[in-house]
């Protein structure tokens, strides 16, 4: 198990600026989003000199799509659900792929093969935990009605 610390050690520190890299474009990507969202609601509001005009615009179908709108990231629940059985599966995999490879003393070293199963154990248990979150999110967004009878999420 020693032998393995430097693996875990460039691991670690690949993941770590592979999440940070991932954090900063992201953020700078989701900045200029909404500063150009910004920049077109406010030409649109420009345009309306009333209330009365604006109590139109807001009953319209734009109206209507332009208040949806300002909510940059608004995902149906099932989206989400599915998003976590897919990371749930990939780990589910990954964690049996590392405790077979931890069996088979032909694969590797005597002294990795620990290493193997630890981590197996470790990634089947998160995906388990993400396939069990899954199905509760599911079960209780369905108990509290925000699908309809087509699986739709309602509004």
């Amino acid at each position: 198990m020693s032998d393995l610390t430097p693996v875990f050690g460039i691991l670690s520190v690949f993941g770590s600026l592979s999440f940070l890299t991932w954090v900063i474009v992201d953020g700078l990507r989701r900045k200029h989003q909404l500063r150009v969202m910004a920049e077109f609601h406010a030409k649109l509001l420009e345009k309306i000199t009333d209330g009365k005009e604006l109590a139109e615009f807001m009953d319209s179908p734009g109206g209507n799509k332009f208040i949806d709108s300002i909510s940059t990231e608004r995902t149906h629940p099932a989206q989400r659900i599915l998003r976590a059985v897919q990371v749930g599966i990939v780990l589910c995999a990954a964690g049996i792929g590392c405790r077979v490879v931890g069996w088979q003393s032909t694969i590797v070293a005597r002294e990795a093969q620990e290493g193997f199963v630890v981590l197996g154990i470790l990634l089947l248990s998160v995906g388990i935990g993400y396939l069990v979150s899954a199905a509760a999110s599911f079960g209780l967004g369905r108990s509290l009605g925000v699908y309809d009878a087509v699986g739709q999420a309602s509004r």
